[in-house]
């Protein structure tokens, strides 16, 4: 199935997780990471960035984030992205979003709420939230829920 900008589900997911799990090497072994790029203009070139590097922010509901991009990229658009964890039984308040999310589900199962229903989607999907979408994002399953969130254009700061 093509997603957007004819790219499929697959690709999206491989350079989404490429991001992540890239391990700051180089080609040739040596380490090529940066610390966290933190808010900014991406214009200056293309980096890598240390995941392992970010510390995680814990949230009142139990869930846990590390953020790992903010800034605006050289075409203009602003970029967010972050890596959550929802333990069982984390409670989401439904909130609505001005830009647009494209998240990537690393493990468990997540239980997405919009536009009055609940899609259900597995470690390895993508899920598409469109912009001004009111939305939740819980922990469908057994275990931890662990996902990125890639948010471009609208409220990102």
């Amino acid at each position: 199935m093509a997603g957007m900008s004819g790219m499929t589900r697959r690709e999206v997911l491989v350079s989404g997780a490429a991001m992540v799990v890239a391990g700051g090497r180089s080609i040739d072994g040596q380490s090529a990471v940066t610390p966290l790029v933190g808010a900014g203009d991406f214009a200056g070139g293309s980096k890598v960035v240390s995941l392992a590097a970010v510390a995680a922010t814990k949230n009142a509901n139990g869930s846990e984030r590390k953020s790992v991009l903010d800034g605006r990229l050289a075409t203009g658009e602003v970029v967010s992205m972050h890596e959550s964890w929802a333990p069982e039984g984390t409670v989401v308040v439904p909130h609505r979003i001005s830009h647009s999310e494209i998240l990537v589900v690393l493990e468990g199962t997540m239980a997405f709420e919009h536009d009055g229903k609940v899609d259900k989607a597995e470690a390895g999907d993508v899920v598409y939230v469109a912009y001004g979408t009111t939305h939740a994002v819980k922990n469908g399953g057994n275990g931890t829920l662990r996902f990125m969130v890639v948010a471009v254009g609208g409220d990102v700061k």
